[in-house]
């Protein structure tokens, strides 16, 4: 009995229509579908229609191991029947880099911050751990 009420429920759920901001996407090799959105950098700039299409097709290939991802129409009152998938701008900078290696780079203030620790851990055990 419980498992019909989640395989219900899972089913209910990936049959739900796509919300404003959300891209419907068929990619291939292998075949599946997703919901897609692009969180917002900000709330002061947004991106384009185009824009969004291009990094959740780009991104969804990348981490999904497609071959190719694309836009599908979905007909009025229709649902996109796929995984929800929420991406970002820096999913989309690893996907183009062609490496899973992180973009981050410490900052000054991090920088700042290991120095004084270390600097502090030196004073405090009377210069023997310098």
């Amino acid at each position: 009995m419980h498992r019909a009420i989640v395989l219900a429920f899972l089913c209910a759920i990936t049959a739900l229509p796509a919300k404003a901001g959300e891209l419907c996407l068929a990619c291939e090799q292998p075949a599946a579908t997703y919901r897609c959105s692009v969180e917002q950098p900000s709330q002061k700039y947004s991106l384009g229609g185009d824009l969004e299409r291009e990094i959740c097709a780009k991104v969804l290939a990348k981490q999904g191991e497609h071959q190719k991802c694309h836009l599908t129409q979905v007909p009025e009152g229709g649902a996109c029947e796929g995984l929800e998938r929420t991406v970002t701008v820096a999913d989309y900078q690893r996907a183009l880099s062609g490496s899973d290696e992180s973009t981050y780079e410490v900052g000054a203030l991090e920088t700042a911050r290991r120095n004084v620790h270390d600097t502090w851990l030196c004073v405090t055990s009377m210069f023997k751990d310098c």
